[in-house]
């Protein structure tokens, strides 16, 4: 039985959509908010209660699993404490074989990512398990969560502070591939640590450019200074959105990145989706009412259009 936490992030839905289309590995989802999992899947999809907050829902969601799909939802050093590392020593005790945790690049040596400590946790657990260290996903520039597609659809505008750095984006699509791969065989995969990243490097301006060609209008990359973006992203998002969106452009902004490995296409025995794949599958949510439907725009004077 496999258990998949993170359900509507990223990775999590495409793995979950991919479950329910075969008849081989059981699974359930590990469900905070079950009108969501009705809203993305339907009322078919098996699901559990679990909250990383409410420790009195994971017995259950542990019961009879043996893999679980590990997803943190927005990384932060407090919850690294009081959810993730006391989650990993009850996937121990209940006896949970296999873990596969969505990583990143740099949590293998970087101490003040939290994934660090949870992939430390996870290697000293004595449960078998794949690292996923996953570069940028494209799906965060139309997540619900952030304000990209917003920005894009409404101001043509890419409103990121990464500077001049390169990022390897990787489709969550190809990611949960993966992930289902390693389920399916995980004595294949086991104690392995895997970077996986797309097939180019790109800043966010080539980003932009990309945007402009697949959408036939000019989007621009603004790239603005962090406490400029804190200003104006500040008051559409939660705070802890804030803060993991700081941390990832602030290490892209530095450098840190732009690693870029074959290892995906190596496993999944085909090349790896570019950026303008992603571009091209979802367009709709980069124009019109599509990307403002479930996201909070910005008040007049907030954003300003760029021609």
């Amino acid at each position: 039985m496999i258990l998949v936490t993170g359900p509507n992030g990223n990775v999590g839905t495409e793995l979950v959509r991919m479950l329910a289309a075969q008849e081989t590995l059981p699974y359930k989802v590990a469900a905070h908010t079950p009108e969501k999992i009705d809203r993305l899947y339907g009322t078919h999809v098996p699901r559990v209660h679990f909250n990383f907050a409410d420790r009195t829902t994971w017995p259950a969601a542990l019961e009879g699993v043996t893999s679980v799909f590990l997803l943190y939802p927005l990384p932060h050093p407090r919850t690294v404490e009081t959810w993730m590392l006391p989650f990993v020593e009850a996937m121990a005790d209940a006896g949970v074989e296999h873990i596969v945790y969505v990583s990143v690049p740099t949590a293998g040596d970087t101490k003040v990512v939290p994934h660090y400590k949870v992939e430390r946790a996870i290697e000293a657990s004595g449960v078998s398990y794949t690292l996923l260290r996953a570069a940028f996903f494209s799906q965060n520039l139309c997540r619900d969560i952030t304000t990209h597609a917003v920005d894009i659809a409404k101001y043509d505008q890419i409103y990121i502070p990464a500077g001049k750095g390169v990022t390897s984006f990787i489709d969550s699509r190809d990611v949960a591939e993966l992930a289902l791969k390693v389920m399916e065989s995980p004595e294949e995969h086991r104690n392995q640590a895997y970077v996986v990243t797309g097939p180019e490097k790109l800043d966010f301006y080539q980003v932009a450019d990309i945007f402009t060609e697949v959408l036939g209008r000019k989007i621009t990359y603004a790239n603005p200074w962090i406490p400029q973006f804190w200003l104006r992203v500040g008051p559409r998002v939660t705070w802890d959105t804030l803060l993991f969106m700081t941390i990832v452009y602030a290490l892209t902004r530095y450098g840190k990145n732009a690693p870029m490995t074959d290892t995906l296409p190596r496993l999944l025995g085909r090349p790896a989706r570019t950026m303008r794949d992603f571009v091209e599958d979802y367009r709709d949510r980069f124009t019109g009412e599509a990307a403002t439907r479930s996201q909070k725009v910005a008040t007049p004077g907030v954003m300003k259009k760029v021609s």
